[in-house]
């Protein structure tokens, strides 16, 4: 992986960040298409917990110790202004970096997860993609008209991010929406499922979070 990733068009970097680790399975799959490996500060000891060497190990090292894994790429930045998933998608960004998937941002701490739903607003702009995954699913921002090409009975929700989601629409789920406001202690668009071949979903303004839940623990049927 390392050296290679300054030529490539499209660049896919993988970043472990500090929340509930991933499987095994996931991290290695995830691995195998990235071009950039980072942990994010303690994200690393999953990396290395399972026997993967990241490209580099970023973050203020207030968690990460790394005296007994000599040979391993440390960036240490002790600026308390930005957290480690920061300073990890900057590094991302700096390598050239165009799609980014982050394992471990959500789970543990809520404030630690409320802090990275607000660096995912930050960072959306600058990626092609960014997506926060783990072992139930799928977590991201999306565009109107959104279009989700996803089986029939995929679990979807869609949650209102910073703002309220004016004129939300939403076709071929289970709970169709038409002109509605989604926002925090209203209406909401959680627990969904996909019941058509062409759903979509439109809205006017806001921050659209969506959840596709398609990770090997969901609950299905």
């Amino acid at each position: 992986m390392t050296g290679r990733y300054h030529y490539l068009v499209n660049m896919n970097a993988l970043i472990v960040a500090g929340g509930t680790p991933p499987t095994k399975k996931l991290l290695e799959k995830e691995i195998n298409s990235a071009n950039l490996v980072i942990g994010a500060d303690s994200g690393g000891h999953a990396l290395l917990g399972y026997g993967f060497t990241p490209d580099i190990v970023i973050g203020d090292m207030d968690s990460f110790k790394y005296t007994n894994h000599e040979g391993i790429n440390i960036l240490e930045d002790p600026d308390q202004e930005t957290n480690d998933l920061e300073k990890a998608l900057s590094y991302a960004l700096k390598k050239g970096a165009t799609h980014a998937v982050v394992l471990g941002a959500l789970g543990k701490r809520i404030d630690h997860l409320m802090k990275n739903m607000s660096v995912l607003q930050q960072f959306w702009p600058t990626f092609e993609t960014i997506i926060f995954r783990d072992d139930y699913g799928d977590t991201m921002l999306v565009r109107s008209p959104y279009k989700p090409e996803l089986p029939v009975g995929t679990i979807i929700s869609f949650f209102p991010v910073r703002n309220p989601v004016e004129e939300f629409t939403s076709k071929d789920v289970l709970y169709p929406l038409t002109d509605s406001v989604l926002e925090m202690g209203g209406q909401d668009g959680s627990s969904n499922e996909i019941t058509g071949k062409n759903p979509i979903i439109t809205f006017k303004e806001g921050f659209l979070g969506v959840f596709i839940g398609n990770g090997s623990k969901i609950k299905r049927g």
